[in-house]
Formats: C-alpha cells, structure tokens, sequence
C-alpha cells in the first residue's frame, strides 16, 4: 500500500516540527514507522515531548483486493 503521511514533533518550549510525504510497505505500521524515520532525518528533532504519526490516505487503486472480506482468512 501507499500512504500520504504528516509526522509532527513536539516540544515544550517550541513550535511543533511537521514533515509530510508518501510512504510504500504491505503493512500500516511498516508504513507508520518508515514514515517516522523519513520525517526524523528530514527535520532531526531535538528534545522532542511528543510525537504524532498519521497516515492520512491511501495511495492506491487496488486496496479492496489488499483486503480479504470479513470472515474470511484464506485457505488453510
């Protein structure tokens, strides 16, 4: 899947830090977590409080064939 993402660091004392982009994995969290790498070497935050992630949408055009229907986990 691909994902349009914003990460924002936060900090006590400063404006907050906001980096945006697209991400690609077959998970969300692998998604989730390329997305916080990306955005901590494009903005090297120091002394962050807090840290927001949030994958804003997908990306594309196949994603009910990513999705198996509810009740069903494939063949086993």
């Amino acid at each position: 899947m691909k994902v349009r993402y914003g990460v924002t660091f936060e900090f006590d004392t400063r404006a907050p830090l906001t980096h945006r982009g697209t991400v690609e994995a077959g998970r969300a969290h692998v998604c989730a977590a390329r997305a916080i790498k990306a955005a901590q070497a494009a903005l090297k935050p120091i002394n962050w409080t807090s840290m927001n992630c949030v994958l804003l949408e997908r990306l594309d055009d196949d994603r009910d064939a990513a999705v198996p229907a509810a009740g069903h986990h494939g063949d086993r």
